[in-house]
């Protein structure tokens, strides 16, 4: 097992450069996800709280914006090299607050090393562009920045996103202010912990935690001119609908229920490999998660024996325990939520050929937040189970009479993330690419993109105009001012 109980700060909040408890009526109760043990709790911000940490960003954004972008590129730099110094037990952290098993707890912070990496390029993009418009007449566009900034992150990416977001909003000459997820704030504060060794200015960086009332007093805030949030769609729709009828700019990242399509032609052991990957790593419990497959008619039987199998060889205990490989899940209202959805599909006439209710974890405690790895058939199309984003350890696999008839139903749901098929031919491979509504295709594999590539979710996935990855952040946290001038 790991050391990182006695690695992780006591999460509170980090306003103008100074940690303190929060002001808020609420103690939030922290818990382990593989013991359901108490961990400790958070004070959560009071508004005051919340007004403060903005203030502290609005006064640290003149003089942050006015220093070179290589000044501020120096301090991401900073920032990359603490976490690369403490990756371990960053992950550790991870693994104990959030319950991902260790290997993808430093996968993660793999991945928030990436996305420092790519803000750190933005001398290489963050350009001007001037032009002669008349005789004697120039014009110049020049990125500015918007000021300060709110981002409001998620419990399964506890390091990465408010990573992701800090290193591009204070790149691009922005203050921010995170309200990271009540669930793992541990993980969360921890990372704040390591930044803070790269003596950023007081309040260019903030972190306060809480529930609901904080983001939204942050969106109301007229001092906030950018909102950034991943969450699920009813929460990404409100943010959405709130933060622009304030006139902020805003990126809302919601839930999705991610289709793989099983041609007849398909390698069905790379198939059901990529299917166990998808739907079980993290527990399920991630937006790119393909949870409703559809196989051809001819290869589904295989497949679903194929999927049950590597499914069950999955061990399920303790994220800290390397010998485990599927861990649980974040809450204990995430365990019973999964665990109604199944009853309820199994009462709909849904037969589950792997049912994760009640498994032994070879780790972690029966009171731990555990449900394995489930496979259900005969799912009704349009259902429940399958119709919304289950966020868990839950696949539906359906039977399909054409290739047509697949695309018809991987299409039929007001997400779009990702979808993903697998083949052997290039036409069904490029036909699927063209009609796919999701806004990240897999061919034959998962579509989890580097972060140098736009994560691009449509539909009911996302809200807004300008995604995470890519150069999105750089166009998100900038505007343009144009610049004629006569000499």
């Amino acid at each position: 097992m790991g050391s990182a109980t006695a690695q992780r700060p006591e999460p509170r909040q980090f306003v103008g450069g100074q940690w303190r408890t929060g002001n808020g009526a609420e103690a939030i109760a922290v818990f382990d996800p593989a013991t359901g043990a108490r961990l400790g709790e958070v004070a959560a911000a009071s508004e005051s709280d919340v007004d403060d940490a903005v203030q502290a960003a609005a006064d640290a954004f003149g003089p942050w914006s006015a220093l070179s972008l290589s000044r501020r590129v120096a301090y991401v730099n900073r920032f990359k090299a603490l976490v690369q110094r403490d990756a371990e037990a960053l992950a550790e952290t991870v693994s104990l607050d959030q319950g991902k098993t260790l290997d993808e707890a430093r996968g993660e912070v793999t991945r928030l090393v990436d996305a420092i990496e790519c803000a750190a390029a933005a001398p290489m993009i963050y350009q001007s562009a001037s032009g002669n418009v008349a005789a004697g007449l120039d014009a110049r566009r020049v990125r500015v920045p918007l000021g300060v900034c709110a981002a409001v992150t998620p419990s399964n990416f506890p390091v990465m996103n408010p990573g992701q977001f800090a290193a591009w909003a204070l790149v691009c000459g922005n203050t921010l202010v995170l309200k990271v997820s009540e669930q793992d704030p541990y993980a969360s504060t921890h990372l704040i912990k390591i930044l803070e060794e790269a003596e950023l200015p007081p309040g260019v960086l903030n972190l306060v935690h809480g529930r609901a009332d904080a983001v939204k007093r942050l969106i109301a805030s007229p001092e906030v001119a950018a909102v950034s949030c991943i969450t699920s769609t009813p929460t990404a729709r409100s943010i959405y609908a709130a933060a622009a009828a304030e006139g902020k700019r805003v990126q809302a990242n919601g839930g999705a229920k991610n289709p793989i399509v099983v041609a007849e032609d398909a390698d069905l052991e790379r198939a059901a490999a990529g299917i166990v990957s998808s739907v079980f790593g993290m527990a399920g419990q991630r937006c790119l998660a393909d949870t409703r497959v559809i196989a051809a008619e001819s290869v589904y039987d295989s497949l679903v024996e194929m999927v049950v199998a590597r499914a069950s060889e999955l061990v399920v205990g303790s994220g800290l325990d390397p010998r485990t490989t599927m861990g649980p899940v974040v809450s204990a209202q995430s365990k019973q939520r999964l665990e109604a959805t199944v009853d309820a599909a199994i009462s709909g006439g849904a037969k589950a050929v792997l049912d994760g209710r009640g498994v032994r974890p070879v780790s972690g405690t029966p009171d731990g937040y555990f449900l394995g790895p489930t496979v259900l058939v005969d799912v009704e199309p349009g259902s429940p189970v399958d119709r919304d984003e289950t966020f868990g350890p839950i696949v539906n696999i359906h039977r399909s009479a054409s290739f047509e008839d697949a695309v018809e139903l991987a299409n039929d749901t007001e997400f779009g993330n990702a979808a993903t098929v697998y083949t052997r031919s290039g036409s069904i491979a490029r036909e699927f690419e063209q009609r796919s509504t999701a806004g990240n295709v897999g061919i034959n594999t998962f579509p989890a993109p580097p972060m140098n590539f736009t994560m691009g979710g449509a539909g009911s996935s996302f809200y807004g105009d300008l995604h995470i990855c890519g150069d999105g952040p750089l166009d998100f946290y900038t505007d343009h001012k144009l610049v004629l001038s006569r000499w």
